[in-house]
C-alpha cells in the first residue's frame, strides 16, 4: 500500500485512511462495484488497478 500523500487525507490520518482505501479495495474485488465519492474513488484507482 503506498504511503500517504501530503495535504488534505481521506481519514483522521495516515493510519486510518490504509484502512479505509484497503476496506474500499476489499469490497470492490469482492462486489465488483461499490458507491463512494469521487475523491475516495481517485485515491483507490492506483490500488485497484
Amino acid at each position: 500500500m503506498p504511503t500517504p500523500r501530503r495535504g488534505p487525507r481521506l481519514g483522521s490520518g495516515p493510519a486510518h485512511e490504509r484502512l479505509l482505501l484497503g476496506t474500499l479495495a476489499e469490497q470492490l474485488f469482492e462486489h465488483g462495484k461499490i458507491k463512494t465519492t469521487e475523491a475516495k474513488a481517485k485515491r483507490l484507482r492506483p490500488l485497484a488497478g
